[in-house]
């Protein structure tokens, strides 16, 4: 019978391993430990990135007020100035292009008519815009118009004076939009106008615009 002189066979604990006694970290040792971040504070460094006002300032020299400093100082003010611009064009071209084009219009043989009566310079001028259709067919000849002011009524009932007309003859070319102005031989401010062709006639009451 062989003996067995391995002693772990038997109820005899096992031998404890040695503790390593050299001191290390813990975490009770890094609570200790100082973690706060330092912030390193240039008063050159950050002048060096600022306005030239801002720089004026702390030099102590006076900053002397200006429109031209006050739009652009800074790029939300300038943005604001360019917007401020677009916006005024924007309107001059639209009340440009209704005194050439006119808020009334009418058809005339396939063709639209926008009329305005204008005064420049004490002079009374009536503006057309012809402009085709994008399909179909359209007018192209002469057209006669006439312009007579709307005469009020005198208190025995009847009109005040005479009428006056005033007429024109313009022709319709096969292109897409025509202007035509024509200075008018009166004054007032409201007016019946009169547009005629071979086969058509339109009629229809304008007032100056203002």
């Amino acid at each position: 019978m062989t003996e067995n002189n391995n002693p772990s066979n038997g109820n005899e604990p096992l031998p404890e391993t040695p503790k390593d006694e050299k001191p290390g970290k813990t975490a009770s040792n890094w609570d200790d430990v100082n973690t706060d971040t330092v912030f390193y504070y240039s008063r050159d460094r950050r002048l060096s990135r600022a306005s030239a006002d801002v720089r004026s300032m702390n030099d102590g020299k006076p900053i002397r007020p200006s429109l031209s400093r006050t739009l652009f100082a800074t790029g939300a003010h300038r943005i604001i100035f360019i917007a401020i611009i677009f916006t005024i064009l924007a309107f001059s071209f639209a009340s440009r292009f209704s005194a050439r084009g006119g808020d009334d219009s009418i058809k005339l043989g396939g063709n639209t008519l926008a009329t305005v009566i204008t005064r420049e310079e004490g002079i009374l001028i009536l503006g057309v815009v012809k402009t085709m259709p994008k399909s179909g067919e359209a007018y192209v000849g002469a057209v006669d118009l006439s312009v007579s002011p709307v005469l009020s009524n005198t208190k025995e009932g009847g009109t005040a004076g005479a009428p006056q007309i005033f007429s024109h003859r313009i022709s319709f070319n096969p292109v897409e939009t025509e202007t035509y102005q024509i200075s008018l031989p009166f004054d007032g401010n409201d007016f019946l106008v009169t547009f005629k062709n071979d086969s058509e006639q339109k009629s229809f009451r304008l007032k100056v615009k203002s």
